[in-house]
């Protein structure tokens, strides 16, 4: 992140505009600070009408900050502007162009102060100030009142708070279940189906370091009044950041501090209370051990590191891994995983076979699954466009693409449902419970600390995925987590006013239906196997899943469970929880059952997932089942049959796979269009080649008969980020030799990709100036894409000078410069159409099946299959499978076949997949993190050699040099895309 221009304010301070005069000499002095967790010191200011003020805003907190007064009812509208500045935030400080902006400092680094001068509005009111910096908004504001008498709420004592916290809807209704005294800096809680909540308390915060300060609290109410009664210490325990209570057992995901602030790792335990005394009868035990990066924990704090952890029906620990990710983390049967960046990766109860489940996210917090086994996350993305989040359904194998493929090859992951704008994810709940009102039942809760907000998802299928409406549901500042016990008290937790390094803030609410009576939860011990069984036909989810627990726990034949799977009278959510845990009862014994729904279209895809879900149990399985699944009218069916031929590991498998893989749209190759040489005389359009860095065109054409003039900016092949084109000099020449200065004219429409177009400035608002530095008198400055449009010309012009280049703010873009009479509708090579991407954020559920068809053969090695699927229907799946095969004996084939290949466009199909292969990812050693603004250009985000590289080099070089001038196009384009170095292009 850059702040070269940090002493260069871009704005000036003092607006004539909105009732500002003229500062005075003389000035009231006024001091603003800072408090730990995005606090202004103080929230209230007071100035009087027309007041000569000089504030001094001092940053004595760690992060950056910046002040930027509004007017009144724009602070909200202002954050969002400032979320959506992307790359271009840091050099406008993060504070947007607007006329709503009355003043404001740069952002200020940590022990650094900044002084602006503000002659006070003339109309009194309440004038928000907010820093604007990405995702602190939402907190970070306070408000001047201007005004001629001091206002009350300087004057008047703090009125204490009554009853509970959280906002709820009218028909709800809420308590304070435990305060700040008993359970500050909440970080997560998880709740027994008997209604015990165990609170982790994290004193040592995101950015803290050092032990000792983090403990799980045991609450409980034993009159059900919503107030708890009785409190425990159950563990002390660094950094608790998920809990799963189930039996006398509670899963725990924490960390250890060592001496000092000596970090000794992370860990997924379980801790026992066998005499049930709300204590913890001993140290934790691990299940999984160096469960994220040390170096970075230990130089940065926990803040993007391992977080949530929630169990499905189907007895997995699902657990939300931070883009810090993990190297060799162990579990108890020895095996070893390791993950670059974020996801979401799963282990058995006792700590065996852990394995990833999807790849591609960010700083996911936690994990909703429903009683189908969809995952759903809220994870943000930090994209370069603000902390923006983003609602996902997580499915088995799935990449979504962050941050190397999410912005340049979304053709090639699973896009999110939706991007709802700027926060911050944090605890997640799929809430199935009887007793509550319909429209709040059978929803994923996502929890989203940067807006105080618990959000209602509504999903609706979608082929294999969903759509989704999100709605307000429970206003809570600083939520943190969500979870509900088995008689429908729904409990949130807090992080209150705590900072960033802990603090004391912090409680626990509960939320129930008015009118709610509480109902014990059954004693699972005192049931017999029938009665069990039968608790899985229940509708509630917590009651399932535990039923389901005491099941396992006693072992059995489980006939009345097959009982329950079987029956067509039983809803499907009530058979897919007797199907799992049939599953995990009786392992490959409950096979043939299991095999026998596969014709259950209501259940067929959760047998079949069930049948593959354990690795160390696919012994006997046949394939033909799951390969004639993949032909289901059912997406969902033909999903759940592809994820397991890829876990299965039978090659033969790949002819079925290779039939469902090709993706709804095949990427497009890079447009040949050559650029055409300068012409002095007779064309109605001219184009520059494409400019970048101090390189500049010049143009001087003949218009002769134009009636109209478009100067057209588009995108040079390397995105429109930073793209600060501008016109300058620019003049027209009448026949009798006199010139007329084109900025002296007004055009007739102007629009731009970002920014503002404007005489004598740049898109970002700065003064206009050449990056080559060389003087200039006039012009134009804009972004890409950019449209200026001079509907009527003067008469008498015959010829059009200007010269094109960058702008002095530019940051690395590339564009071209096209003049016509006539809008430009196509770009030439190299320009914004050149490689076509989708959206990461919109549904596209015909991608999902080919994409998880995909991974079963890249999961299958089934290069030589691939290979083979060339010139057939299948080419396109088979080609991108390819892309993600680094096996000598797969790139050997494809390059045979390539040298082999004679016909222009398949040549250049397979020049795409080898392209890609000439680097891998460099292997992830925990020794590197690419910090809150990763690199999002991908394919790779350390392209590194390996052993093919040399060969697949030549082959292209060869191909290029004796192919004909489109080929050599599209492997140069290619190779610059994808980041390949390769000689002679």
């Amino acid at each position: 992140m850059s702040f070269k221009n940090i002493g260069c304010f871009r704005f000036i301070f003092i607006l004539l505009s909105a009732g500002l005069l003229a500062i005075h000499a003389e000035a009231r002095k006024v001091k603003l600070g800072v408090k730990p967790g995005l606090h202004f010191e103080p929230k209230v200011l007071h100035f009087l009408p027309g007041e000569d003020i000089e504030l001094t805003f001092e940053n004595s907190d760690m992060m950056l900050h910046n002040f930027v007064l509004v007017k009144p009812g724009m602070r909200l509208g202002i954050v969002e502007a400032a979320n959506a500045l992307g790359a271009k935030g840091p050099e406008l400080n993060y504070i947007p162009v607007s006329d709503n902006v009355l003043a404001s400092t740069p952002v200020v680094m940590p022990k650094k102060k900044a002084t602006v001068r503000i002659k006070a509005p003339l109309k009194e009111g309440k004038y928000p100030y907010v820093c604007t910096f990405p995702g602190h908004g939402f907190l970070m504001h306070g408000t001047l009142f201007v005004a001629k008498t001091e206002p009350k709420e300087l004057t008047a004592a703090p009125i204490k708070k009554q009853g509970s916290p959280v906002s709820v809807p009218e028909d709800l209704q809420s308590t304070l279940f435990s305060p700040n005294t008993v359970t500050p800096c909440v970080a997560c809680i998880g709740v027994a189906p008997t209604g015990e909540v165990f609170a982790g308390i994290d004193q040592i915060g995101s950015l803290g370091k050092g032990g000792g300060k983090g403990r799980i609290i045991r609450l409980v109410d034993e009159d059900h009044d919503g107030i708890s009664d009785i409190r425990t210490e159950y563990a002390l325990i660094d950094n608790p950041r998920g809990l799963i209570p189930v039996g006398d057992k509670l899963y725990v995901l924490h960390t250890k501090w060592g001496e000092g602030t000596k970090f000794e790792g992370m860990f997924l335990s379980v801790l026992e209370d066998k005499n049930r005394d709300g204590l913890a009868d001993g140290p934790p035990k691990h299940l999984i051990k160096e469960i994220s990066t040390r170096k970075f924990n230990q130089a940065r704090g926990v803040d993007h590191t391992t977080n949530g952890i929630r169990m499905g029906i189907d007895g997995w620990i699902y657990i939300a891994i931070g883009d810090f990710g993990f190297v060799d983390a162990t579990g108890t049967d020895g095996r070893k995983l390791t993950m670059f960046g974020g996801g979401i990766i799963r282990v058995r109860p006792d700590g065996t076979e852990l394995e990833t489940y999807a790849n591609g996210l960010r700083n996911i917090y936690d994990v909703a699954i429903d009683p189908f086994m969809n995952v759903f996350t809220r994870g943000n993305t930090n994209d370069g466009g603000g902390w923006n989040m983003r609602f996902i359904h997580e499915i088995q194998t799935g990449e979504y693409g962050y941050p190397k493929l999410f912005k340049r090859y979304t053709s090639e992951i699973i896009p999110a449902l939706v991007d709802v704008g700027g926060g911050s994810g944090t605890g997640a709940m799929f809430f199935e419970e009887p007793g509550w009102p319909a429209k709040y039942n059978d929803v994923p809760m996502m929890c989203d600390w940067g807006r105080g907000q618990l959000f209602i998802h509504r999903i609706t299928p979608d082929g294999a995925s969903f759509t989704q409406e999100q709605e307000n549901f429970i206003k809570c500042g600083r939520i943190t987590d969500v979870d509900c016990d088995g008689s429908g008290r729904l409990f949130i937790g807090s992080w209150s006013n705590s900072g960033f390094k802990g603090g004391t803030g912090g409680y626990v609410a509960r939320i129930v239906p008015k009118g709610w009576k509480y109902k014990a939860f059954p004693d699972l011990q005192k049931r017999n196997a029938v009665d069990l069984a039968n608790l899985l036909t229940t509708p509630s989810a917590k009651t399932r899943l535990h039923a389901q627990q005491e099941i396992l726990r006693r072992g059995g034949t489980g006939k009345e469970v097959l009982a329950v799977a079987v029956d067509k009278r039983q809803t499907p959510r009530s058979r897919v929880a007797a199907i799992f845990t049939l599953k995990q009862l009786l392992g490959t014994k409950s096979h043939k059952d299991l095999l026998k729904l596969i014709d259950d279209p209501a259940v067929a895809e959760h047998a079949l997932r069930a049948l593959a879900d354990r690795k160390t149990q696919l012994a006997g399985l046949p394939q033909a089942p799951f390969a004639q699944a993949l032909q289901n009218k059912h997406p969902r069916i033909q999903v759940a049959a592809a994820v397991a031929l890829g876990r299965l590991g039978d090659k033969s498998a790949a002819k079925a796979l290779l039939g469902v893989s090709n993706p709804p749209m095949t990427d497009p190759l890079p447009g040949f269009q050559p650029t055409p040489q300068e012409k002095t005389s007779g064309s109605s359009s001219q184009q520059s080649p494409v400019i970048e860095k101090a390189s500049v065109h010049e143009f001087d054409i003949d218009i002769s008969g134009w009636k109209e003039l478009y100067l057209t900016l588009g995108d040079g092949g390397n995105g429109t980020g930073s793209d600060h084109g501008a016109w300058f000099d620019p003049i027209l020449i009448k026949k009798d030799g006199s010139t007329i200065k084109l900025t002296d004219l007004k055009w007739s429409k102007a629009t731009q990709g970002w920014g503002k177009t404007r005489i004598g400035f740049s898109a970002t608002g700065a003064k206009l100036a050449r990056k080559d530095g060389k003087l200039m008198h006039a012009g134009i400055g804009t972004h890409s894409i950019g449209f200026i449009n001079y509907k009527k010309l003067p008469r008498d012009i015959i010829r059009f000078k200007c010269t094109a280049g960058l702008a002095s703010t530019d940051h690395g873009g590339k564009v071209r410069f096209y003049v016509s009479d006539k809008p430009v509708k196509k770009f030439a090579g190299g320009g914004k159409t050149q490689i076509a991407e989708g959206p990461h954020a919109t549904p596209n559920s015909a991608s999902i099946l080919p994409h998880i068809a995909r991974q079963a053969l890249v999961a299958l090695e089934a290069g030589s299959a691939c290979v083979d699927a060339i010139g057939t229907p299948n080419q396109s799946g088979a080609l991108m499978a390819l892309r993600y095969m680094h096996k000598p004996e797969a790139v050997d084939a494809l390059i045979k076949r390539f040298e082999d290949t004679l016909e222009s466009e398949t040549k250049q199909r397979i020049a795409r997949s080898l392209v890609r292969l000439v680097n891998k990812e460099k292997p992830y050693k925990g020794d590197t993190w690419w910090s809150t603004r990763p690199d999002t250009r991908g394919p790779y985000y350390y392209p590194t050699p390996w052993e093919k590289t040399d060969a697949i080099k030549q082959a292209l070089e060869k191909a290029a040099k004796t192919g004909d001038a489109s080929t050599r196009f599209v492997i140069t384009e290619l190779a610059k895309k994808d980041r390949a170095e390769i000689p002679g292009l």
